[in-house]
């Protein structure tokens, strides 16, 4: 059971003693931005070394298309969370009771630094998914991310679907990213989110040889759906997703949730400014994953930076060790993908459920 000590449970802060990092980054030693980075590097063949035989991967085709399209009919033992639900043992909702798992994709961005103002306003502390390629380009922002109490998890480097890439490139993939965030701030990642939420039991195989936890958000009825802005109204983004947050509340809430937010823009950290007051008005909690999961240890051994504590939150034996492969545990409903990428190369594509479908799913999660 996970239980929160403070005087006043507004937020939880990873608490920092120090952060050794660089002040720049230089991009000429790092991939190419946005593309997948070659499997024929010095540095990727070192660190295909370290990581050892990949052999006993599932042998799973790669899918196509980004985000790929559901494979018809389902291969066998894929265990294909975008498509079949099928976490294994992915992290799908914040194990904290009555909590927001506060999450945000796909930055550094030039909005990033206005979403940090808010969060310190407010007392908030989040997990920032990062994309490696922005890292190198805001490099004082990761750090700024760091000092200010949150929590920071890999993205992966370009954004590309996981299950379309070979196993090579999905080491590329990792380790440029954690390379760029060690820079940065000394930290090795631990835990990650994959583009578009799309993993399957050959992905998580690879994921675990690099140490990586995969975390989910809490399926469809969770996906704010910013990422459709401005198509989708923001007004409509709030309505829907006000739907969501209800069902919950009205739901027993033995569980937390996570969200599918985005850093990527002035219209999702704008828009997001207007939603976490929504579930502070509900009296629902926030919280980074790694106070969700209680570890002690948010990131990974081999930094060159002290390991951040994670203060008001008693440490338990949840999430405390790499991702697996597995059958389908019924722990996650579907997302389902769509075939466009609407505002930009580094958004999640989820369709969303209906807003009866998405109260139904809520329902099916927490009661």
């Amino acid at each position: 059971m996970v239980k929160f000590f403070a005087s006043s449970f507004t937020v939880l802060v990873l608490t920092l003693t120090a952060v050794k990092a660089q002040t720049t980054i230089d991009i000429n030693k790092y991939p190419a931005i946005n593309q997948i980075p070659p499997t024929n590097s010095p540095e990727v063949q070192a660190w295909l070394k370290e990581v050892g035989d990949l052999s006993g991967a599932p042998s799973i085709p790669l899918h196509k298309g980004e985000p790929p399209a559901c494979p018809n009919p389902p291969i066998p033992n894929e265990c294909y969370w975008t498509c079949e639900g099928c976490a294994a043992d992915d992290i799908t909702a914040c194990a904290a009771p009555n909590t927001w798992g506060l999450t945000f994709d796909d930055g550094p961005s030039t909005a990033t630094p206005t979403l940090l103002n808010y969060l310190k306003t407010n007392k908030h502390s989040a997990t920032f998914f990062l994309i490696g390629s922005n890292v190198i380009q805001y490099p004082d922002t990761v750090k700024r991310e760091v000092a200010e109490g949150h929590h920071l998890a890999s993205h992966t480097w370009s954004h590309h679907a996981l299950t379309t890439l070979t196993n090579e490139q999905i080491v590329a993939e990792m380790k440029w990213t954690e390379k760029a965030v060690m820079e940065a701030t000394g930290l090795r990642l631990k835990y990650m989110r994959p583009p578009y939420g799309d993993i399957n039991n050959r992905v998580r195989y690879v994921l675990k040889k690099l140490g990586y936890i995969p975390v989910d958000w809490t399926g469809d009825a969770f996906d704010t759906n910013d990422w459709q802005m401005p198509t989708m109204a923001e007004d409509k983004v709030i309505a829907t997703f006000t739907k969501s947050l209800d069902a919950y509340v009205a739901s027993n809430k033995t569980k937390g949730f996570y969200c599918l937010e985005h850093d990527l823009n002035d219209l999702t950290v704008g828009v997001a400014q207007k939603l976490i007051p929504l579930g502070t008005a509900r009296k629902i909690n926030i919280a980074s994953v790694a106070q969700c999961e209680s570890d002690p240890q948010p990131y990974q051994l081999g930094g060159t930076a002290p390991m951040p504590s994670v203060s008001g939150v008693t440490p338990s034996a949840t999430a405390t060790s790499a991702s697996s492969t597995g059958k389908p545990t019924g722990s996650a409903p579907v997302a389902t993908p769509t075939a466009a990428k609407p505002n930009d190369a580094n958004v999640e594509s989820v369709g969303a459920l209906s807003v009866a479908a998405a109260a139904l799913a809520v329902a099916v999660i927490f009661t």
